[in-house]
């Protein structure tokens, strides 16, 4: 095989030299239709300007015309390349890309705040810091029934956010209604129970009683949400013949709901543990 039939019979040599005469020649086709227009003397100045704007818009389409018949093949391989290369940047940047999403989506709800104490999948913790990827919140625990900072801190990425429900136990911020529960043999007096109960809460919520209820006075007007009785109340469940449920609920500062039902529950035992064994 000759020099001469290895080049004219290469396709993509064949597609270079098209290429360049096809540009060659609407280069030249441009020169000499500006060099007409530019010995147009007797044409004003506008309308030559206007047929500038209009040839050099013609000859631009001219060649992205003439680009893509001669490699229309080329570009739609160049395409398929481009998009298994995005599906794949896609596929391994899943995970960055909804912490992102997730970052954005929790700003724009306005879910929690800094310092708000939150619980979602499990977690549960009080809010140290947040950004676009991830939040932090110092562990509370174990469990629900206990307000004990666990010493460990934890970062969630933001793509939870996306599928999962957050509680936040901190929307009402400065106070909270706070609730726990005291199980109970079947045949207690519960009615003395209860009055005890309630004596003993509002004995440890009286001192900032008045500025809650300002508080959530506040809430309601700002926020137009419904604002449910402030004073402490029990609640009873009757969980099986044997056994019933006291649940306690009262208001508190948030920070301190913990410290307050720890002190309820010691006061209402301590005096349960007198008068039985009085009784005895």
């Amino acid at each position: 095989m000759d020099l001469k039939n290895l080049i004219f019979d290469n396709l993509y040599f064949n597609k270079i030299f098209l290429s360049v005469a096809a540009l060659i020649i609407i280069i030249v086709f441009r020169l000499s239709i500006a060099r007409a227009l530019n010995n147009a003397t007797n044409m004003k100045i506008e309308r030559r300007r206007k047929w500038f704007v209009n040839l050099n818009s013609f000859v631009s389409f001219l060649i992205v015309l003439t680009i893509f018949i001669l490699w229309t093949d080329e570009l739609k391989t160049l395409a398929f390349s481009l998009a298994a290369i995005l599906v794949s940047l896609i596929i391994a940047s899943k995970e960055f890309i909804l912490n992102f999403f997730g970052g954005v989506f929790k700003l724009t709800q306005k879910s929690f705040h800094i310092g708000d104490r939150i619980e979602i999948n499990g977690i549960r913790g009080d809010v140290i810091d947040r950004s676009l990827f991830s939040t932090k919140v110092l562990e509370i625990g174990p469990g629900h029934e206990t307000h004990q900072l666990t010493g460990r801190s934890i970062v969630i990425p933001n793509a939870i956010f996306l599928t999962n429900c957050v509680i936040n136990e901190s929307h009402l911020k400065n106070y909270v209604l706070h609730t726990f529960k005291i199980p109970v043999k079947g045949d207690t007096d519960w009615e003395a129970s209860e009055k005890l109960l309630i004596e003993i809460c509002e004995n440890h919520c009286k001192d900032y009683f008045e500025r809650a209820q300002k508080h959530f006075d506040k809430i309601q007007k700002t926020s137009h949400l419904e604002i449910p009785i402030l004073k402490p109340r029990v609640h009873i469940n009757v969980v099986s013949p044997g056994q019933l449920d006291l649940i306690v609920r009262f208001t508190a500062p948030a920070s301190l709901k913990g410290r307050i039902e720890q002190r309820i529950l010691k006061d209402y035992l301590r005096i349960v543990s007198q008068e039985t064994a009085a009784d005895q």
